[in-house]
């Protein structure tokens, strides 16, 4: 299961691993997407993000037991039953670090994240500090991503995992 901050490549390096490793793809943003039949932006605008949070917790717990690579949403570390519930799971949590200046510099222009549109680099960057913490907690393992392709992010999963 990979986890971190808005635009740390997490479906990139997601869809690559399991292509890897011949294992099957899971994007909870993609899932709730499909099921609700509606973007996450409009999930937030329309029902909040409480809403979304509950609807996050669903689908980990849905896909608890599959054989898969998992990408989960940027904020699934935000409320305590999903950092329990991670901190729980028995599969490995990689946590890709990305620096505020990576991440600021992927989302510049990107008007589809909910708690990154309309805010100024600063806000932003405290949202992730007070993230960072709840990552860093329920990971399994890090790995900072700023100066490595998503291949060579990749081949440093697979590392861990043998």
């Amino acid at each position: 299961m990979l986890i971190g901050f808005m635009a740390s490549g997490k479906t990139t390096v997601g869809e690559l691993l399991a292509k890897k490793m011949g294992m099957p793809f899971v994007d909870i943003d993609r899932a709730i997407e499909a099921e609700e039949q509606k973007s996450i932006t409009a999930i937030f605008s329309e029902s909040g993000e409480p809403y979304f949070r509950q609807l996050e917790q669903q689908k980990l717990s849905e896909f608890e037991k599959s054989a898969a690579v998992i990408s989960t949403g940027g904020g699934v570390i935000t409320t305590e039953a999903t950092r329990a519930f991670l901190k729980q799971h028995p599969a490995t949590i990689i946590y890709l670090k990305t620096s505020p200046a990576t991440f600021l510099k992927r989302l510049k222009g990107d008007e589809t994240r909910p708690l990154a549109k309309n805010q100024t680099p600063e806000e932003i960057e405290q949202l992730f500090q007070s993230r960072e913490a709840h990552y860093e907690a329920v990971a399994s393992f890090s790995i900072e991503t700023d100066c490595l392709s998503p291949l060579e992010i990749v081949s440093e999963i697979q590392a861990l995992l043998t």
